[in-house]
């Protein structure tokens, strides 16, 4: 069952009590008919301000352009294909968006991960099918694994 925490608690920011800003989030997922839908509806429904993108398709001028523009992104890899494709996408938006909190989501991983230990790719890594309360604790954590990316990658914390 979906909890009716809201996604912009987890994000910078934000506080217990106070009224957050919508957390924007991209999705990189299918078009229609992403696993993720029912979670990207509730987002939705709690004021999160969602992006979803066709991974397959996506221009590579998009990450010039947006991808900086996030709080955090989600992305399906079970759609994005095989564990390289799935590499060279992380490695991508690591490069544009250094700023950008990453949580990757597959059905194919034996258990969710939230260390450190795919750091250049991605901040958490989920498996599906997963609850509303494993994403907003996974989008906390994913910011404070962000940090120390950052941190390690740039030799500075991030500015928020």
């Amino acid at each position: 069952m979906l909890s009716d925490a809201p996604p912009a608690a987890a994000l910078p920011g934000a506080s217990p009590g106070a009224t957050a800003a919508p957390a924007r989030i991209v999705a990189f997922c299918s078009l229609p008919g992403s696993p993720l839908d029912p979670l990207l509806d509730w987002l939705r429904g709690r004021g999160a301000q969602l992006a979803p993108m066709p991974i397959r398709s996506l221009p590579l001028e998009w990450f010039d352009r947006y991808a900086s523009s996030f709080d955090a992104a989600l992305i399906d890899a079970d759609f994005l294909g095989d564990e390289g494709a799935m590499i060279d996408f992380g490695l991508r938006l690591r490069r544009f968006a250094p700023d950008l909190p990453i949580i990757v989501i597959s059905s194919r991983v034996a258990q969710s991960d939230y260390s450190t230990e795919r750091m250049a790719i991605c901040d958490v890594t989920l498996r599906a099918p997963l609850t509303a309360t494993a994403l907003i604790e996974a989008l906390a954590v994913a910011v404070t694994n962000h940090d120390r990316w950052h941190e390690a990658r740039f030799g500075r914390m991030q500015s928020r």
